[in-house]
């Protein structure tokens, strides 16, 4: 009798993985599908795209939650951050960009609460890193007043959900912050202290690196003293 429990525990697992892989796959084909037929076939217009690939990548979360299996997450958040640049026609419009990034970063911050997945937090975050990297070193127009103050503002939600995304469950679940946990905190803070110095290195910005600096070693302290107390 245990045996044969034990086998059926085996083919369970092993349906539970196969029924994934082809959800996963499904999905990958459903995205490349709305995107050849945009780009290709002019089937949809831009904003029904997205939409769609937008409801796609929501479906695919709840999926990933009714399964319980952190691949079909990745696979939604891989396809959540590629959507933008499936149904892109080159307009390079940041704000849009990195408010659809924030929302999407947003809601994995929600799932991050529920479900101890550090590989998806960890995509979330080098993607993000990734993008908004290349538009800085790219796109970002040190002499525009307006842009200083875009840049600025979106590392900086980006800086909070992620620093959130990474304790929230620890938090929840009274956990032990491991090396995995300090390596991507250290690295966010390290990253947006760097993105803020060559975003204020313009005569605009540079009455403020001091303050900047001082509010992020601040706000740091406070979190690491009340860690330390609790």
């Amino acid at each position: 009798g245990a045996v044969l429990l034990g086998i059926a525990h085996r083919l369970r697992k092993t349906f539970a993985a196969f029924s994934s892989v082809l959800v996963g796959g499904g999905i990958a084909v459903l995205y490349f599908t709305i995107g050849i037929a945009f780009h290709e076939y002019h089937i949809f217009s831009q904003a029904a795209a997205f939409a769609i690939m937008v409801a796609i990548t929501g479906f695919t979360v709840v999926l990933s939650i009714g399964y319980n299996r952190v691949e079909l997450a990745v696979l939604a958040i891989l396809g959540g951050f590629g959507s933008p640049f499936m149904v892109s026609t080159g307009e390079g419009n940041y704000v849009v960009l990195f408010t659809y990034m924030l929302i999407l970063n947003s809601g994995m911050l929600v799932l991050a609460y529920y479900k101890r997945w550090r590989l998806l937090n960890l995509v979330c975050y080098v993607a993000t890193i990734l993008i908004y990297g290349a538009w800085l070193s790219g796109r970002f127009d040190p002499s525009d007043p307006t842009m200083i103050i875009g840049a600025l503002v979106f590392p900086t939600l980006f800086y909070f959900v992620f620093f959130a995304m990474n304790i929230v469950n620890n938090l929840r679940a009274k956990a032990t912050f491991e090396a995995p946990d300090i390596m991507i905190l250290l690295s966010n803070t390290f990253l947006y202290y760097a993105a803020g110095m060559i975003i204020l290195n313009n005569p605009i910005g540079l009455p403020f690196r001091g303050l900047f600096t001082a509010l992020l070693a601040i706000f740091n302290f406070i979190f690491a003293f009340s860690l330390y107390k609790s």
